[in-house]
């Protein structure tokens, strides 16, 4: 099926979230041209992209993942996640360096190794059919505390958490886990059988 066409596109509202009017032409099987308009959500400032990162800890009795309980002003609730945050062209120079400063800044967390779960020019997960960020999922292992953490955003409101498998996979399966954080935990979950440490 051939793809529908972007026709024009405009900004309608800026501030944390930026709004665009997009109008889309659909194939037809018909002659007649089909034509809808959506609202369009994202972080322009951030190049529409982010990161999101799995610490996990294999120095312990059991190995334990942080997580973070945060709260989240749509469902204004509190959420679990995992470190994450938006590519900011004036203060990262490559994801890698975007990951690192969330896991400082939101867990307290620095070092280990650092594994991208996406191949390098993969464009990103696409965080819903409605909004046009995407997001690179990491997984860091072994990290250690950060003494001298980045600072965190104003309106952040973050417990940081440490569980165990067993008790991720309960958090994972509650409905409470956002999703890139749900996703980024099952790729890398998944990388580490792969790697043999599960």
């Amino acid at each position: 099926m051939k793809s529908p066409e972007v026709v024009s596109e405009e900004q309608v509202y800026e501030r944390y979230i930026t709004v665009y009017n997009r109008r889309v032409s659909y194939p037809s099987q018909l002659k007649k041209e089909r034509i809808f308009e959506f609202d369009v959500v994202g972080h322009p400032k951030a190049n529409f992209l982010f990161t999101c990162i799995f610490p996990i800890s294999f120095n312990c009795d059991k190995p334990q993942v942080t997580v973070l309980r945060e709260y989240c002003w749509g469902t204004d609730q509190m959420l679990y996640t995992l470190p994450t945050g938006g590519f900011d062209p004036s203060k990262h120079s490559c994801f890698e360096e975007c990951a690192r400063s969330e896991l400082s800044e939101e867990a307290h967390l620095q070092g280990g190794r650092l594994v991208r779960l996406l191949p390098d020019d993969h464009p990103g997960i696409a965080e819903s059919k409605w909004c046009a960020n995407r997001f690179i999922p990491f997984l860091v292992i072994d990290p250690e505390a950060d003494t001298d953490p980045g600072p965190r955003e104003d309106e952040e409101l973050i417990e940081v958490h440490r569980l165990t498998l067993d008790e991720l996979d309960e958090h994972l399966h509650s409905g409470y886990f956002c999703q890139p954080a749900f996703t980024t935990s099952a790729l890398a979950i998944r990388e580490l059988r792969s790697m043999g440490r599960l």
